[in-house]
């Protein structure tokens, strides 16, 4: 009796651990049971959620206030933007014009489209100068109000120095032989006629201060006599006398020095009485050659 208590005695107070077989180290397969905790859930406190909805308020009032303000200055700049373009302080009364000479002031005023009703401040000023740019007569155009009612007007315009035959039209050309606009009855002009010869294109750019240094050289012959110029990639600039039936060539090589030579030239015929009888003058490669008429029978 007394073994079996010691027995039971023994067992009870003996721990048993289980391990899995292959593995290393014991390995305690008691599995525990999840322990479920249960949270409280306590209340907002008024006065927190009263703070709460009283930043929404303040958030939604502020965004309100702006959303007024934008359309309240919107509706402003509207407001002033129509009573300033449409008030007659800033209607327009005086245009002055300066630069023009080929164009009248009554074909400004109908380039511009202006009428009494037009205002100073509702003036495009670059769809103005656009509509300059399109008249072939004007080079360049610039515009500026004068508050409160005036517009100064400045225009440099092409100056027509040629006619150029341009698909059997005559044409108005500046120094340079660049067409301008046709010729008409309304706004004439005697000008010398111009003729480029092909090859001679690039000759082009030396016209003015070769018609510039013609008027202003010592050359005894009246310069708005002449006919027409002639262009020549060989002989360089040809021009025809009316009047005299004179033919003058200027080779464009060194043509101021050969400029130079032509005007001691035709000095000296006219001193001596012979410049009726030439009928052309070459000044070409530092030589000077003159070519007389036949001597009447």
């Amino acid at each position: 009796m007394a073994l079996g208590m010691q027995r039971g005695t023994a067992r009870a107070g003996k721990r048993i651990s289980l391990t899995r077989a292959g593995s290393s180290g014991a390995k305690n397969l008691r599995k525990e049971a999840p322990v479920f905790r249960k949270t409280e859930r306590r209340p907002i406190p008024f006065g927190l959620w009263l703070s709460r909805a009283g930043r929404v308020l303040a958030t939604l009032f502020l965004f309100a206030t702006l959303l007024m303000l934008v359309a309240g200055m919107s509706f402003g700049l509207l407001y002033g933007y129509r009573y300033f373009t449409t008030t007659q302080y800033f209607s327009l009364k005086t245009v002055q014009i300066n630069g023009n000479t080929r164009l009248s002031s009554e074909e400004i005023l109908d380039i511009l489209q202006i009428n009494d009703s037009s205002n100073t401040l509702n003036l495009s000023i670059k769809a103005v100068e656009e509509k300059f740019s399109r008249n072939p007569w004007v080079r360049r155009a610039s515009i500026t109000r004068v508050m409160p009612d005036t517009l100064v007007i400045s225009i440099e315009e092409r100056v027509p120095a040629f006619w150029v035959l341009n698909e059997g039209q005559l044409h108005y050309a500046d120094a340079q032989g660049a067409g301008i606009a046709p010729v008409e009855a309304g706004q004439f002009s005697s000008l010398p006629t111009l003729e480029i010869e092909k090859g001679a294109e690039e000759a082009r750019h030396a016209l003015p201060d070769l018609v510039q240094s013609l008027r202003e050289s010592q050359i005894p012959l009246d310069m708005s006599s002449i006919s027409w110029v002639r262009l020549s990639a060989a002989r360089g600039v040809e021009l025809y006398v009316e009047g005299s039936s004179l033919i003058i060539t200027i080779g464009l090589e060194d043509w101021l020095s050969n400029l130079g030579r032509l005007g001691q030239t035709v000095t000296d015929l006219k001193a001596r009485g012979e410049i009726s009888s030439v009928r052309s003058i070459r000044a070409q490669g530092h030589n000077v050659w003159v070519e007389k008429s036949a001597p009447a029978a």
